[in-house]
Protein backbone atom coordinates (compact mmCIF):
# COMPACT_ATOMS: atom_id res chain seq x y z
CA UNK A 1 0.00 0.00 0.00
CA UNK A 2 1.22 3.17 -0.83
CA UNK A 3 0.06 5.49 1.54
CA UNK A 4 -2.90 5.21 4.27
CA UNK A 5 -6.15 5.91 2.93
CA UNK A 6 -6.90 7.96 6.01
CA UNK A 7 -4.68 10.34 4.18
CA UNK A 8 -6.91 11.34 1.67
CA UNK A 9 -8.54 14.52 2.17
CA UNK A 10 -12.27 13.85 4.12
CA UNK A 11 -14.47 15.37 0.74
CA UNK A 12 -12.69 12.85 -1.32
CA UNK A 13 -13.26 10.23 1.22
CA UNK A 14 -16.97 11.01 1.17
CA UNK A 15 -17.21 11.44 -2.52
CA UNK A 16 -15.89 7.92 -3.14
CA UNK A 17 -18.22 6.64 -0.34
CA UNK A 18 -21.17 8.62 -1.49
CA UNK A 19 -20.47 6.95 -4.80
CA UNK A 20 -20.74 3.72 -4.21
CA UNK A 21 -22.87 3.70 -1.24
CA UNK A 22 -25.64 5.41 -3.39
CA UNK A 23 -26.38 2.76 -5.73
CA UNK A 24 -27.02 0.14 -3.02
CA UNK A 25 -29.19 2.69 -0.70
CA UNK A 26 -32.58 0.79 -0.99
CA UNK A 27 -30.64 -2.57 -0.88
CA UNK A 28 -29.01 -1.63 2.47
CA UNK A 29 -32.12 -0.36 3.68
CA UNK A 30 -34.05 -3.37 3.02
CA UNK A 31 -31.24 -5.64 4.29
CA UNK A 32 -32.88 -5.27 8.08
CA UNK A 33 -36.47 -5.72 7.06
CA UNK A 34 -35.93 -8.40 4.34
CA UNK A 35 -34.80 -12.49 4.95
CA UNK A 36 -32.30 -12.15 2.33
CA UNK A 37 -30.31 -9.39 1.32
CA UNK A 38 -28.74 -8.86 -2.66
CA UNK A 39 -26.55 -6.42 -1.02
CA UNK A 40 -23.11 -6.30 -3.12
CA UNK A 41 -20.11 -3.98 -3.38
CA UNK A 42 -18.11 -5.25 -6.00
CA UNK A 43 -14.28 -5.05 -6.33
CA UNK A 44 -14.55 -3.56 -9.59
CA UNK A 45 -17.33 -1.04 -8.64
CA UNK A 46 -14.23 0.07 -5.42
CA UNK A 47 -11.85 0.41 -8.56
CA UNK A 48 -13.62 2.60 -10.87
CA UNK A 49 -14.20 4.88 -8.22
CA UNK A 50 -11.06 5.37 -7.36
CA UNK A 51 -9.75 5.05 -10.65
CA UNK A 52 -11.52 7.91 -12.31
CA UNK A 53 -9.83 9.83 -9.34
CA UNK A 54 -6.35 8.82 -10.20
CA UNK A 55 -6.68 7.28 -6.78
CA UNK A 56 -6.74 3.10 -7.77
CA UNK A 57 -3.73 2.37 -5.21
CA UNK A 58 -6.27 3.06 -2.10
CA UNK A 59 -8.95 1.04 -3.72
CA UNK A 60 -7.95 -2.18 -2.21
CA UNK A 61 -7.71 -0.62 1.73
CA UNK A 62 -11.34 0.56 0.94
CA UNK A 63 -12.94 -2.88 -0.67
CA UNK A 64 -11.27 -4.62 2.43
CA UNK A 65 -13.22 -2.27 4.62
CA UNK A 66 -16.12 -2.39 3.18
CA UNK A 67 -15.78 -6.31 2.73
CA UNK A 68 -15.47 -6.87 6.44
CA UNK A 69 -17.85 -4.26 7.68
CA UNK A 70 -19.97 -6.37 5.07
CA UNK A 71 -19.54 -9.58 6.59
CA UNK A 72 -19.86 -8.35 10.21
CA UNK A 73 -23.48 -6.66 9.36
CA UNK A 74 -24.64 -9.94 7.65
CA UNK A 75 -23.62 -11.79 10.59
CA UNK A 76 -25.67 -10.11 12.71
CA UNK A 77 -29.09 -11.15 14.00
CA UNK A 78 -30.91 -7.57 13.92
CA UNK A 79 -28.07 -4.93 12.89
CA UNK A 80 -30.72 -2.41 12.84
CA UNK A 81 -31.77 -3.21 16.53
CA UNK A 82 -28.50 -3.40 17.58
CA UNK A 83 -27.21 0.11 16.21
CA UNK A 84 -30.19 1.96 17.48
CA UNK A 85 -29.88 0.40 21.07
CA UNK A 86 -26.04 1.67 21.01
CA UNK A 87 -27.48 5.26 19.01
CA UNK A 88 -29.96 5.41 22.58
CA UNK A 89 -27.07 4.47 24.53
CA UNK A 90 -24.97 7.09 23.57
CA UNK A 91 -27.58 10.00 23.51
CA UNK A 92 -28.11 9.04 27.32
CA UNK A 93 -25.15 9.56 28.21
CA UNK A 94 -24.72 12.45 26.68
CA UNK A 95 -27.86 13.80 28.37
CA UNK A 96 -26.97 11.92 32.12
CA UNK A 97 -23.14 12.94 31.42
CA UNK A 98 -21.83 9.83 32.11
CA UNK A 99 -19.58 7.20 30.42
CA UNK A 100 -21.35 4.73 27.75
CA UNK A 101 -20.16 2.08 29.51
CA UNK A 102 -22.42 2.77 32.46
CA UNK A 103 -25.28 2.53 30.02
CA UNK A 104 -27.06 -0.46 29.41
CA UNK A 105 -28.11 0.06 25.26
CA UNK A 106 -30.69 -2.45 25.59
CA UNK A 107 -32.71 -0.44 28.41
CA UNK A 108 -32.03 3.01 26.81
CA UNK A 109 -33.24 2.09 23.60
CA UNK A 110 -36.54 1.06 25.61
CA UNK A 111 -36.82 3.76 27.50
CA UNK A 112 -37.12 6.09 24.19
CA UNK A 113 -39.45 4.06 22.62
CA UNK A 114 -41.58 4.49 25.48
CA UNK A 115 -41.08 8.04 25.70
CA UNK A 116 -41.67 8.56 22.23
CA UNK A 117 -45.22 6.96 22.99
CA UNK A 118 -45.77 8.99 25.87
CA UNK A 119 -45.51 12.41 23.60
Amino acid sequence: MKDNILSLPNDVLGDIFREIYSEYEKSIRSMFTAPVCDLEITAQQVAKAFDKRGLIEYAPQFYIFATGVFIGIKNRKNPYQEINEWVAAYRMAREMNVNVSDIDPRKAFEYYQQKSKEL
